[in-house]
């Protein structure tokens, strides 16, 4: 009897266990990450995405890449940007500089993946009418890290968040 009763009280054990680690959908993820954020939070963000472009528009690249951050998505954790990265962006900015910008997009997803993109004019035109307007887009993924935004830059690799 008493084994009966051991095992009974271990499969209850293990249950209680198994539906506490159960992970979350990416639909109760989302919902959960969204309803913990304030309008603070988006001002904070946007905030972010807005000096980091006025930067890259006043051609102050290094202070531009000093604002940015690489997301590891296995620690859920920050750094500076590593050299090759700081120095591909800085290419980036180089070839293609702000001239001019515009928000386009902002939109909450987990903590990981979020979207702020902006569109980017690199270049003056002389027949814009014709030719079309020199622009190409960029976009950041802010994260949220105990209570406090960080600017990071999307990598290949990465999901882009999209409603659905």
């Amino acid at each position: 009897m008493k084994k009966i009763l051991y095992l009974a009280v271990a499969v209850a054990v293990l249950c209680v266990f198994s539906c506490k680690q159960k992970p979350k959908n990416t639909e109760e993820a989302r919902e959960e990450f969204r309803a913990s954020l304030t309008e603070n939070d988006t001002l904070e963000m946007l905030k972010l995405g807005d000096q980091c472009m006025e930067l890259l528009k006043k051609k102050d690249i290094e202070s531009a890449m000093a604002m940015l951050y690489e997301y590891d998505d296995s620690t859920q954790s920050v750094q500076p940007l590593s050299d090759a990265t700081r120095k591909r962006y800085e290419h980036m900015f180089k070839v293609f500089p702000v001239l001019e910008y515009i928000r386009t997009e902002y939109t909450f997803f987990v903590e990981g993946v979020n979207n702020l993109k902006y569109d980017i004019v690199f270049a003056e035109e002389e027949h814009p009418e014709v030719n079309g307007v020199p622009k190409t887009s960029f976009m950041f993924n802010p994260v949220k890290i105990d209570d406090q935004w960080y600017l990071t830059v999307k990598r290949a690799d990465q999901e882009i968040g999209r409603d659905e």
